[in-house]
């Protein structure tokens, strides 16, 4: 096999295992013997709890409707216990279509998959993901879900001047040094950033809360729930449930937003709860608390599985008693990728508590001429 294409299973490799690190599965390379024969060019284990499983993946440099009907065929002659996957780097959505009918997974480039079996318990479906964009060396993608820790944290406190070895030690960022140093690079790149006094200020944090919001990935998932009584016994109930299991949450998109520019109304709640919490036997617990139950209409909250963790840096509530809310900035994210009058809440959460610290941040260079 030659060097692009030993890269390209290498891609597709790091591309799953990225979904099944963010839901908790544990993941490793299986023995690669006799792939082609077998119809595909990588096996991974996947692992959580009792669940145990084999995915067969196979790798396609460029797939074509018509290729795509030849590697059905080759993949449906595999044992039904392997989840079975195809990775290329764009998927068109007529291969995408020919894949879904066939109960093909796939996955590309940019994260966009669809992974459902019931067999294997899993139902991940991930749309318009961007692809990565190309980056000169030794700079990072600002907005990757580790980079944007470090973006979050200077957004937060605009107008503070960073040392590296600082942002990267940050309790809500807690990435190596090294990774600092590329974002960093492409901040000053792309005059977001300026340096002073070996200081690292934020020149244009307005442009880069814009750039951000439209990188934004969104929730890794949306899980639709309906919970019995209002949508706020929904909120409370969820909340309940993550403090009896100890679990991290706030209250996300419409569900922040009313709580941070009141004049936000909303019908359907959203709810981050860390990783932990869509692990089967502790999802299988929230049954208890108002009638808890997945559905496929009807939903009165969504749980949203995080991106990232840091989603929930900075949450905040109006006293000890009250829900948990996600940051003015995280709820600008999320509403800005939400469809309906979600552009509206982010513009009241952003007027409201976004305007003053972002814009004065800006001013000071402005008036040095940075």
């Amino acid at each position: 096999m030659v060097n692009t294409e030993r890269q390209l299973v290498r891609d597709a490799q790091t591309a799953l295992q990225s979904v099944f690190d963010e839901l908790g599965f544990a993941v490793r390379s299986q023995p690669a013997h006799s792939l082609i024969e077998e119809g595909y060019d990588a096996t991974l284990l996947v692992t959580s709890g009792e669940i145990e499983f084999a995915v067969a993946l196979q790798v396609k440099a460029r797939i074509t409707p018509q290729t795509a009907l030849s590697v059905v065929e080759t993949l449906n002659l595999l044992p039904a216990k392997m989840l079975r996957v195809v990775y290329a780097p764009v998927i068109s959505p007529r291969v995408a279509e020919i894949l879904d009918q066939a109960d093909i997974g796939r996955i590309d480039e940019a994260g966009n998959c669809r992974l459902l079996s019931a067999r294997h318990r899993l139902s991940i479906d991930r749309r318009d993901r961007k692809a990565p964009r190309r980056l000169p060396q030794g700079t990072a993608d600002p907005f990757s879900p580790k980079s944007s820790r470090i973006v979050r944290a200077m957004l937060s406190e605009p107008g503070k001047g960073w040392k590296v070895r600082e942002l990267a030690g940050h309790a809500d960022v807690q990435v190596n040094p090294a990774l600092v140093v590329k974002v960093k690079r492409t901040l000053l790149q792309q005059a977001y950033a300026v340096e002073r006094d070996r200081l690292l200020y934020l020149r244009d944090p307005v442009g880069l809360l814009e750039n951000w919001a439209r990188n934004y990935p969104g929730p890794a998932e949306q899980v639709p729930m309906y919970f019995l009584g209002e949508t706020k016994a929904a909120e409370a109930a969820v909340a309940d449930w993550c403090r009896d299991h100890g679990l991290d949450y706030a209250l996300a998109g419409h569900s922040a937003a009313w709580r941070l520019a009141p004049e936000v109304r909303y019908s359907v709640a959203a709810v981050y709860v860390e990783e932990r919490g869509f692990m089967p036997d502790v999802f299988a617990t929230i049954s208890k608390y108002k009638g808890g139950k997945r559905v496929d209409t009807g939903a009165n909250l969504l749980l949203w599985r995080p991106f990232d963790q840091s989603v929930l840096a900075g949450r905040r509530s109006e006293d000890a008693s009250a829900l948990k809310v996600t940051s003015a900035i995280q709820t600008f994210l999320d509403l800005k990728k939400l469809a309906g009058r979600g552009e509206e809440a982010a513009a009241a959460v952003y007027e409201k508590l976004l305007t003053g610290p972002l814009h004065d941040a800006a001013k000071r260079w402005q008036e040095a001429g940075a």
